[in-house]
């Protein structure tokens, strides 16, 4: 009897220390996930949604910078730098300045709970801050001269913001423009 006794004792804490365990590999990995950097997803995933935005970033230098650089350029990490968006997991460069070089990797706002049309229209700055706490980067002038700088940049050209923003995004940027006979901001 007392054999029996110690054989449970050892079975039962053998089995709070298994699960003790299993519970503790389940906790770490959810940490891990969570606090795992954004992935990138290419531009193919950004399109399925946003059509008028890709095929108008596609007439853009952006979608060519890659082509640009020299043989001898493409090797340069310094080169490269600003003329690829980054890698994906499955280890593919993402050749170009596609979405995410701007807008930041998407593995994390991509999903259909935030990038959803009926309830972007529904609550947009509701869905734009749940975007934005995912990892979304709103463009502004500082993402752009990460780049569009003259140091280390032998083909530099002088680049003002102000003139070049809309080029990005000439859809959003059409839509954002003041109708006809409006007033222009700061009253011009």
């Amino acid at each position: 009897m007392r054999r029996l006794s110690i054989i449970v004792v050892f079975l039962t804490a053998l089995a709070f220390l298994l699960t003790g365990s299993l519970l503790a590999q389940e906790a770490a990995k959810k940490e891990a996930k969570e606090t795992a950097a954004p992935e990138f997803v290419g531009a193919a995933k950004c399109k399925v949604c946003h059509k008028d935005q890709h095929a108008a970033w596609s007439e853009t230098g952006h979608a060519a910078a890659f082509g640009k650089l020299s043989a001898e350029e493409q090797k340069k990490p310094e080169c490269v730098k600003c003329h690829i968006t980054g890698t994906m997991t499955d280890g593919t460069v993402i050749q170009n300045v596609e979405c995410e070089a701007c807008h930041g990797p998407g593995s994390e706002y991509k999903s259909a709970k935030i990038m959803n049309k009926k309830m972007w229209e529904a609550d947009p700055e509701a869905q734009m801050k749940m975007a934005v706490e995912a990892g979304l980067n709103i463009p502004d002038e500082k993402t752009c001269v990460r780049c569009h700088t003259k140091e280390g940049n032998p083909n530099f050209k002088e680049f003002k913001f102000a003139e070049r923003k809309g080029l990005v995004h000439p859809v959003a940027a059409a839509e954002e423009a003041p109708e006809e006979g409006a007033e222009k901001e700061g009253g011009e």
